[in-house]
């Protein structure tokens, strides 16, 4: 099969993750890049240097008119939901940084849309695909620390310095980076059924790229989550966090506790306390060179497999309803219940002999 050629849209900073994704395709003959799309033209000779031989084009359309299989979104959040619509349209697969729309009704009719034109869409965060979040949730699948009960979260930054949109109130901490530990534990514990949430500002001024600007929104979010199954979580995300120490997610079983070790999408191993061993064991993690842009490596593959992506839509349309409440639910002081749901993935993870002895951490372990 010829390989599948990737359309970028698109070059802001999270390019070059992307880039290192596919990077590890190309020389294996299964991918190809195709056209970048960077509309100021003032980053073009940064962008040839950085990378020789780059086609850029001014114009989106340019991208999405070439001989593109998958167009990548990663543009500023408010222009993803037309994006993804046109590409829909011109017939490509879509890969998508979060958030795909800015609403759910939005998502969904992205999602009618790709289904109509048997088209792969698949939103970002994509922490389902890491192996080492895959191996703790098949433990976790296997009752290692019996029934889970509870589960906290966390996950933040000290804000941008460069992304007016992280603090001009168009999209807030739980949406831009709690969405990555939301996507997690709704992995793990299902859908959510009740939400209750606070919101806050903690910074009423920030720099942007030099100048000082007033932020509006906000820039601290607690979110409290109901599961199906009547399991708690809390996820805390914020753009007004220094520093932490503790793992990025902690799971609380009736027989034990189990926690991801690292980001959610940067895992760096896991844990586990079981009762009946009386210790903590820790694990490595399965592979550290998984990239959080690899959901364009799995769409890729897919592809090259003619098979659907790991990936599920209702699950993403979930957590921008989830979102949705929860920004209600800190504005009314109340809780509120979610009306979607979705099927869980199996993320069961084929064990391999060879993943504990990986020597070299820069290659992925099928090129070892």
């Amino acid at each position: 099969m010829r390989p599948v050629k990737v359309g970028i849209i698109g070059a802001g900073n999270v390019l070059w993750a992307y880039l290192q994704a596919l990077d590890r395709l190309i020389p294996r003959g299964i991918a190809q890049l195709g056209p970048v799309c960077a509309r100021r033209r003032e980053n073009w000779p940064h962008l040839q240097t950085r990378r020789p031989g780059i086609e850029l084009v001014a114009d989106p359309l340019q991208v999405l008119q070439a001989d593109v299989d998958v167009a990548l979104i990663i543009t500023p959040p408010e222009s993803h939901s037309e994006l993804v619509r046109t590409s829909l349209e011109h017939g490509k697969h879509v890969v998508v940084e979060k958030p795909a729309a800015s609403t759910r009704c939005e998502a969904q009719q992205l999602a009618q849309l790709a289904h109509k034109r048997n088209l792969h869409l698949m939103c970002a965060p994509f922490v389902q695909l890491a192996p080492t979040f895959r191996a703790l949730w098949s433990r976790m699948r296997d009752s290692a620390i019996g029934r889970v009960h509870s589960a906290r979260a966390l996950y933040g930054n000290a804000g941008s310095t460069w992304a007016r949109w992280y603090h001009d109130g168009s999209v807030g901490p739980l949406a831009e980076v709690g969405i990555y530990n939301l996507k997690s534990l709704t992995a793990v514990l299902g859908p959510v059924v009740e939400v209750q949430a606070a919101e806050a500002r903690a910074m009423d001024r920030r720099e942007i790229n030099g100048e000082t600007i007033g932020a509006a929104g906000t820039d601290v979010s607690h979110v409290l989550l109901r599961h199906e199954d009547d399991t708690l979580s809390s996820l805390i995300s914020s753009h007004c966090i220094q520093r932490y120490r503790r793992p990025a997610l902690e799971f609380y079983g009736t027989e034990g506790t189990a926690n991801l070790l690292g980001d959610d999408w940067d895992p760096r191993g896991f844990e586990i306390w079981r009762n009946s061993a009386g210790c903590w064991e820790e694990f490595e993690p399965i592979d550290p060179t998984w990239l959080w842009a690899d959901g364009l490596a799995e769409m890729v593959h897919a592809l090259q497999e003619n098979r659907p992506p790991l990936h599920n839509l209702d699950h993403d349309l979930h957590l921008l309803e989830v979102i949705e409440t929860s920004i209600r639910a800190a504005k009314e002081k109340r809780a509120i219940a979610v009306e979607s749901r979705f099927e869980p993935l199996d993320l069961r993870l084929e064990e391999r002999q060879d993943r504990h002895h990986l020597h070299d951490h820069t290659r992925p372990a099928d090129e070892q």
